[in-house]
């Protein structure tokens, strides 16, 4: 192996190289604009070349399926071979790696299984609510109820259905169960990274640790910021050194990501009150002794709140900013819908890449949303993601459904049928369903004979139909296909959304008690109520290269006419 095969760890600092190079298993702290997903990256290729021989897969988890692009796109600008690349969430490789080649070992799904998305969730859990005559409420865990959750349970195992949580629960039960099964996939992993491991909740990591303890020799890499764990209301949970030690049963380097290549000093100097383990971090970035902008306004009343970040926007875009250097976040998409439509008529010449409601609601381990995004993207183009995304359609077929396929169905010809699909008066709707139909006649798919397929499908358009009928959407195709492309521009997203992301100029709004912290923790959490704060706080003023505006609202009420107050713990 030649050295200037690791030409591409001369792109990185000190640190960051250190990391890459590190042979023992490594717990990297990396604070905002540190290059934590270019280290990720960095390491990935530095393990498959430095491995080229091996057969073993390098294995990334993280928290997103956009992270996950994000990391597979940088990886092959490097021009490495990603055959040895593995990058997606817990649990899309509990699907990959346990659940679809070892399903045989659970009697809950060994004869097939459904996944149930969050609408249809909602849709049992009301059900089961009403049975139980339990007052359902919208802005609760209602699986919290133990009377719920338990006869919620009872009703997926009867339909033959499982949710997101039942993923894990099922992967972990096979490793811990099934000896082997651990030993066979320890067998053929050469690495596991784990992106934003601060939001890694307790059966996440033992089920890596169930791999591990069956092949010592797999290189860890954890890498994330105890500063921006902010799930944990879903159980994420940063451990320490120690703690990943004692789980582990072996010994962490621990190393760290101390510079900013972000923000300008004043912005870093602002979020640091909101850190929960004090760290120094220092700017090293062009804009390092720019001037900053710094505003906070809690005067404002929600009616005039569009026209003010039209008139921030425009004046920016004025100076010189781009537009996608500008960022627009709201707690909740009820509040982005809104705002978004306001700017775009008051701001009619400029571009935004803003939540649009799809008829077609995003959900990457459906079937038949999987149909849609190949029927409905332009062909020829993103051509790994689409063949992906057949693959996919195969996987659920046999797996999910237990359908034996033809030998002729492979990923080439899910795509070249879609593909050939014809339009049927300019309908969307229409359109994939002719689509669909057509797939399963051209893959020898007696649909009728197929009940879980076809509850499925029942269940997708209910909720599509659903969506159209609530926010009063376009079915036309041309509308469908627009929902589906790539949008550039002044972008539009929550807090929780633009998580690992960065702009010159953020915009944040809704800064109120009630939303941030929202009203399940200050009722059911009040001694984590600060904590929680800080460190959504910490992530949303973290993003801010170099200009930051916060606004608390005036004007925002509860359900019972209360009027919300600005977040405790801002101070400007």
């Amino acid at each position: 192996m030649q050295d200037n095969e690791f030409d591409f760890l001369k792109n990185l600092n000190d640190a960051q190289k250190k990391a890459c190079l590190e042979e023992k298993n490594v717990l990297l702290r990396a604070c905002p604009g540190s290059g934590k997903t270019r280290t990720l990256t960095y390491k990935l290729a530095y393990l498959t070349i430095k491995n080229l021989k091996s057969y073993k897969k390098n294995i990334a988890i993280t928290y997103t399926n956009r992270a996950a692009e994000e990391i597979k796109s940088r990886v092959s600008q490097l021009n490495i071979d990603t055959d040895k690349i593995w990058t997606g969430t817990i649990h899309q490789f509990c699907l990959e790696y346990i659940i679809r080649p070892y399903s045989m070992y659970s009697n809950l799904i060994k004869k097939g299984y459904d996944i149930i998305d969050e609408y249809t969730q909602k849709k049992y859990i009301k059900e089961t609510c009403e049975k139980l005559q339990i007052p359902f409420n919208n802005n609760e865990n209602m699986l919290e109820n133990e009377k719920v959750y338990c006869e919620y349970k009872k009703l997926l195992k009867d339909r033959k259905q499982i949710d997101f949580i039942m993923i894990l629960e099922i992967s972990y039960n096979i490793l811990k169960e099934k000896d082997f099964v651990a030993k066979n996939i320890a067998n053929i992993i050469g690495s596991i990274l784990v992106d934003e491991y601060q939001d890694t909740n307790l059966l996440q990591y033992q089920i890596l640790e169930r791999i591990y303890s069956k092949n010592k020799k797999i290189n860890l890499f954890f890498v994330g910021d105890i500063n921006q764990a902010i799930y944990g209301e879903l159980g994420g949970i940063a451990k320490s050194k120690i703690e990943l030690e004692k789980m582990y049963n072996t010994k962490f380097t621990e190393l760290e990501l101390s510079g900013c290549y972000r923000s300008t000093q004043n912005i870093i100097n602002y979020y640091k009150n909101f850190q929960i383990e004090e760290t120094d971090i220092e700017s090293c970035c062009n804009l390092k002794n720019e001037d900053s902008v710094l505003y906070y306004n809690k005067n404002i009343n929600k009616i005039d709140l569009a026209n003010v970040i039209s008139n921030i926007i425009r004046n920016e875009i004025n100076s010189g900013i781009n537009e996608e250097d500008i960022c627009v976040i709201a707690p909740q998409w009820w509040q982005l819908f809104d705002i978004g439509n306001k700017l775009k008529i008051l701001l009619p010449d400029i571009k935004f890449d803003s939540p649009e409601i799809s008829p077609i609601k995003y959900d990457p381990l459906n079937i038949y949303y999987l149909i849609a995004r190949l029927l409905f993207t332009e062909k020829g183009k993103s051509t790994v993601i689409r063949k992906s995304n057949a693959k996919e359609i195969v996987n659920i077929l046999k797996s999910e459904y237990k359908i034996e396929l033809p030998k002729f169905v492979d990923i080439y010809f899910i795509l070249k049928v879609i593909n050939s699909s014809k339009k049927y008066n300019e309908d969307g709707i229409l359109t994939l369903q002719e689509c669909i139909k057509n797939l399963f006649e051209k893959c020898h798919i007696n649909f009728k004979q197929e009940e879980k397929l076809e509850q499925k499908l029942s269940e997708f358009l209910e909720n599509t139909n659903d969506r159209i009928s609530r926010y009063k959407l376009s079915i036309t195709l041309e509308s469908i296909e627009k929902s589906f492309k790539i949008k550039r521009g002044v972008v539009i997203n929550t807090f929780h959304g633009v998580k690992g992301e960065e702009y010159k100029v953020v915009i944040a709004a809704g800064l109120l008690n009630g939303y941030i912290p929202n009203w399940h923790i200050i009722i059911n959490k009040p001694l984590v109520r600060n904590i929680e704060t800080k460190k959504l706080l910490y992530v949303i003023c973290s993003r801010a290269k170099q200009k930051l505006y916060l606004f608390s609202e005036q004007g925002r009420t509860t359900q019972k006419g209360i009027e919300l107050t600005p977040t405790n713990e801002l101070n400007i």
